[in-house]
């Protein structure tokens, strides 16, 4: 095999480069690792490689590695010195890019509705995309590689196949890699694969059922090995339970429900592994307004009376209306309580204008024209409500139970496997690992191989498998960090809709009941005097006594004869008209 290194746009062999042993170090969910050593000339030389330039490093013409140089250190003792060059993968990129997610946000708050634009964030809720649809975890973190992609990483995505949903996972300020790592503590039976053979590095994750396996025979280039079956590590049940507390209008209550699997377990089964999560209730807010109305009857006088305070007192049989007129014709007077646009009701103020004709106590009758102004409306009697905002209850990710179980349950084999032979040509990175020439249960463990180290200038690789500890994988304990590292989010709905909740804003009513009553100049119609001590002997002056159609009676002079002499008189009396 003829290893070549390029570097500034130059391709040598390696021994041109004065390199004289290569390990590579790869981890699951870690940087992948190329140390490069070389044997220095004096303390004084400078570095062959620099510091952030790009090496790719290929095997007859094959790209085996590809990344950036990170720490150039140098070792001396008495007699030599060496420079020990670390060159990290794509996935160190990873680790030092703050994941941002894009939130909705006005362009003019004060517009309505407003125009909204993509600002992105470093809080994010995971399991939810920007337009509000749930998202699986392969589907997050397709995000999530896009948007490192998107920051110009080199990196291509490869197999994703996590359809796995999660509860509503808000969090900030964390990176890519970190991201990645929360997302697959809900299936820490995935491993992440690099492939460098790619013109551009492609990043696959794949759940142990889909890993391709690998089989070494130990009888063979074999060194040494130790393997262990994980029995403490699986599960006889997994119970979810999911907790939400829902509010209405500042009332709170807790609903609660629960996911198992097996159906048939109580999560009372020792090593049940048995996690409360927190999902965001359903938070409803309305604003009520009782209405009261009467409607607007006028050709009642009790209506009337109840409008013209002159007359309250005035018997019913006494009064007489005429000549209405209204600006409205709305059917109901408003009451009590205040009328909003909400209500999707009308309201005008009404002026409702009469003749009016009524005997007083002296049995005087008046005439007088009358207008009651009040607000009109076709609302009636009632409690009105309208939704002023409502957050939806987070919806339970469903058969999450059974694919924890599904990572867990399974046999795990926990060890280490070092090889040796004249190359390092075999790659076992990116598979399952299976193991014949000893016990029977090797040949079909499928072992999830979590770090290989490869030596170039020995042939000798190192090989660890089993369940991924940095994932909380290796105990019980550390299994339950997945729901309490979880925070549900509060703020989905403001990720889509730039609402922030609780700033909702409150309709006053703009239609509130009008009192006001004006009185014509009253005239009267008819006066009646009487002697209180005889109520026989009265003196009555009425109008509909007058038959001519016009006709001023009022005090006149008049010529009498007294006893033969002329005098002057004053007398309540017409014009003299001629008979008709």
């Amino acid at each position: 095999m003829v290893w070549t290194l390029k570097y500034d746009d130059t391709v040598n062999t390696i021994a041109s480069f004065g390199i004289n042993n290569i390990k590579r170090v790869r981890k699951n969910l870690l940087t992948d690792k190329v140390m490069l050593h070389m044997q220095g000339n004096s303390l004084s030389s400078l570095s062959t490689f620099a510091a952030n330039a790009p090496i790719k490093i290929f095997n007859d013409g094959n790209k085996w590695f590809e990344g950036i140089v990170t720490q150039t250190p140098l070792y001396c003792s008495s007699n030599s010195e060496a420079y020990v060059y670390e060159v990290s993968g794509v996935w160190w990129y990873l680790e030092n890019l703050i994941y941002q997610q894009a939130w909705k946000e006005p362009i003019d708050p004060t517009e309505d509705p407003p125009t909204l634009y993509n600002v992105y964030k470093s809080k994010v809720i995971l399991g939810l995309d920007i337009s509000g649809s749930l998202v699986t975890i392969g589907q997050q973190i397709s995000d999530v590689i896009n948007y490192a992609i998107s920051c110009g990483i080199s990196l291509a995505i490869g197999s994703i196949d996590i359809p796995v949903n999660i509860p509503l996972d808000e969090c900030k300020d964390l990176s890519c890699a970190d991201i990645i790592r929360r997302l697959l503590r809900w299936v820490p039976d995935t491993v992440c694969y690099v492939n460098y053979s790619f013109d551009v590095p492609t990043i696959s994750f794949m759940r142990r059922s889909q890993l391709p396996s690998a089989t070494l025979n130990i009888l063979s280039h074999v060194q040494e090995f130790s393997i262990q079956p994980r029995y403490d590590l699986q599960v006889p049940a997994v119970v979810l339970k999911f907790e939400t507390t829902n509010s209405v209008n500042g009332k709170m209550w807790k609903e609660s429900v629960q996911q198992r699997f097996p159906a048939t377990c109580t999560g009372s089964e020792l090593k049940a592994l048995v996690l409360t999560i927190n999902l965001e209730g359903s938070k409803t807010n309305y604003v009520v307004q009782n209405i009261t109305t009467s409607p607007i009857d006028t050709s009642s006088i009790a209506w009337w009376q109840a409008h013209v305070p002159g007359i309250i007192n005035i018997p019913v049989s006494n009064i007489s209306v005429g000549n209405v007129s209204r600006s409205s014709e709305l059917p109901n007077e408003l009451i009590g309580g205040t009328i909003a646009n909400w209500m999707n009701k009308t309201a005008e103020v009404d002026i409702i204008r009469c003749k009016i004709s009524y005997a007083d106590i002296n049995e005087a009758v008046i005439d007088r024209e009358v207008a009651v102004r009040i607000l009109a409306t076709n609302a009636t009697t009632g409690i009105y409500k309208s939704l002023l905002s409502l957050i939806t209850v987070e919806s339970i990710p469903s058969n999450l139970a059974e694919q924890i179980y599904n990572s867990v349950n399974p046999l795990q084999y926990d060890g280490t496997v070092v090889t040796i032979s004249e190359e390092v040509s075999q790659d076992f990175f990116g598979k399952t690992l299976n193991i014949i020439g000893g016990q029977p249960a090797w040949e079909t463990m499928y072992a999830m191989v979590q770090e290989v180290i490869e030596h170039l200038d020995s042939g000798k690789i190192f090989i660890k498998f089993g369940p991924a500890k940095h994932l909380g994988a290796a105990d019980l304990a550390e299994l339950t960090r997945s729901g309490r590292l979880l925070f549900e989010s509060k703020n989905h709905s403001e990720r889509i809709t730039a609402e922030v909740s609780g700033n909702e804003t409150v309709e006053q009513g703009i239609y509130a009941r009008v009192d006001n009553t004006s009185f014509g100049l009253g005239k009267y119609k008819m006066i009646k005097f009487a002697d209180p001590n005889n109520l026989g002997r009265t003196i009555q002056i009425d109008t509909t006594d007058i038959a001519v159609s016009e006709a001023t009676i009022k005090f006149r002079e008049e010529n009498v004869c007294e006893s033969g002499v002329l005098k002057k008189r004053y007398s309540l009396a017409s014009e003299p008209y001629f008979l008709q």
